[in-house]
């Protein structure tokens, strides 16, 4: 994830790669901090991005989410 200050990756039962993190972008008065996730395509041939998650995998998606969101606000 360019231009990421921190991120995490995570690997679905399916093989499937999600990035999650933050971007820090220039603001007016101070910089602004966006949570990103990313689920890269392995395969050109799918335009489609999609992705189907396991109950646990869900939850360890919601838990990253929530981590990068507490640090976006304590400016980390």
């Amino acid at each position: 994830m360019p231009n990421s200050i921190r991120h995490e990756t995570m690997y679905t039962s399916y093989g499937r790669v999600v990035e999650v993190g933050r971007l820090r972008l220039p603001g007016v008065s101070r910089p602004v901090d966006r949570i990103v996730v990313d689920v890269p395509r392995t395969n050109p041939e799918y335009d489609d991005l999609w992705l189907s998650l396991s109950p646990a995998e869900a939850r360890d998606l919601a838990r990253r989410l929530v981590r990068q969101a507490a640090e976006a606000e304590a400016h980390i």
